[in-house]
């Protein structure tokens, strides 16, 4: 049976509505926000005591995103992405095949075919330039979904590039691997093993700051 508060739980202030005065009940997610950060934790808030506390852990939950984010996006290229299948002396477990794909604007076949002669010139180094980035931003899913999936690692990298679209004119890459739990990261180097420890610290964290919707 749902009991209806007739007080609010953490400041006791009566709680009313009316057209001269209004206390209520913030909402849940607002309530979870405020938990995550107050030391004093209640099952309810109300806008008296409620909505200074939620404005100030608002921001800090968007800041606190924001420079998670940004060590992750630092630290992401210690997550090895290699095509061998079987990595000499690493011990580790099987997740899942991860996936990345990525599709580089108009243009870049035209690029390509143009001007043989240009091979090392200009339109090489644009066709370079655009494929790279695609390539970056799969290296980059694969890595994410691993850390995702509890690991720290991918192997039995495929890489494969593809003309899309009705002229064909744009260029997808698409990427696969096996997200692997490395037992042994120490392996890879002590140094690259810690940013790899720190890297899932901060993953698991994101997971959390992005169950809070703003």
């Amino acid at each position: 049976m749902t009991i209806e508060l007739t007080n609010c739980p953490n400041c006791s202030i009566k709680l009313k509505t009316g057209i001269l005065s209004n206390t209520s009940l913030l909402s849940d997610e607002k309530t979870n926000i405020i938990n995550e950060y107050h030391d004093k934790k209640s099952i309810a808030y109300c806008t008296k005591c409620g909505t200074g506390l939620y404005n100030k852990y608002e921001s800090q939950l968007l800041e606190e995103r924001k420079s998670t984010s940004q060590l992750i996006q630092k630290l992401i290229d210690a997550v090895p992405v290699i095509s061998t299948h079987l990595p000499l002396n690493w011990d580790y477990d099987i997740l899942s095949m991860v996936t990345g794909q990525s599709t580089t604007g108009t243009g870049v076949i035209s690029e390509l075919t143009s001007s043989f002669t240009d091979l090392f010139g200009v339109q090489s180094g644009r066709y370079n330039s655009k494929l790279k980035n695609g390539e970056d931003i799969c290296f980059a899913q694969l890595r994410k979904k691993a850390l995702d999936l509890g690991g720290n690692a991918v192997i039995a990298t495929d890489i494969d590039y593809s003309e899309v679209g009705v002229a064909k004119g744009m260029l997808m890459v698409c990427m696969g691997g096996t997200a692997i739990k490395l037992k042994n990261i120490t392996i890879l180097g002590q140094e690259r093993a810690d940013k790899i420890k720190e890297l899932s610290i901060l993953n698991e964290r994101m997971k959390v700051l992005n169950t809070f919707k703003i």
